[in-house]
């Protein structure tokens, strides 16, 4: 019997099985996105790093898909009324082509996107080891719905681990891409300098 045929067969499946994911989620986390990423791309969990004892989502293109895929979750802000909320994860990267990042929504009676932030202004991209990083939004009088996730924009692959949601007081800045408390607070450059 050749036993290194054997066993650069036994490599080559480690090799394949590597890095795999399994597409069942946990609950109550679904996959999302927009087409065709979505349907081309994966969503799940990296059953070596579940094996490892790491719970974890993972996000993984092989190709470059226009649109993003994601996983979330939304929940009843009651009990996050009136309040600065940081949902923040560690997170890593291999070869993300696009960009990728969490992102959390809080949708208030009659107005749906209160308050929005995908990281967008400030994605991960390319490789990077584990590092949190959040998203921080105020939750007004009138919430009703709070969602969060993590999204994927193109070829390569994303983890996340670690998650939290908090209350956090005033002092933390808020992140929203909507708000008006990432304008500056007068007119700048009246003067017209180049």
């Amino acid at each position: 019997m050749n036993y290194k045929v054997l066993v650069a067969a036994a490599l080559a499946a480690t090799v394949v099985q590597a890095n795999t994911v399994d597409e069942s989620l946990p609950e109550p986390w679904f996959k999302n996105g927009q087409a065709p990423a979505v349907q081309a791309c994966e969503a799940g969990v990296d059953s070596e790093l579940e094996t490892q004892g790491v719970p974890n989502v993972t996000l993984k293109c092989e190709t470059n898909e226009e649109g993003f895929v994601g996983v979330m979750q939304q929940f009843d802000a009651a009990n996050y009324r009136n309040s600065r909320l940081r949902y923040s994860a560690l997170i890593r990267s291999e070869g993300i082509e696009g960009w990728g990042g969490l992102w959390m929504r809080v949708d208030d009676t009659n107005k749906p996107d209160a308050s929005f932030d995908n990281m967008q202004n400030r994605a991960i991209k390319g490789s990077q080891e584990w590092a949190r990083v959040e998203v921080v939004l105020d939750a007004s009088l009138n919430a009703e719905t709070i969602s969060i996730g993590t999204l994927m924009k193109g070829k390569g692959q994303l983890w996340i681990r670690g998650l939290q949601l908090e209350t956090v007081g005033n002092d933390v800045p808020v992140t929203d891409l909507r708000s008006s408390r990432n304008l500056p607070s007068e007119p700048q450059n009246l003067g017209l300098a180049r």
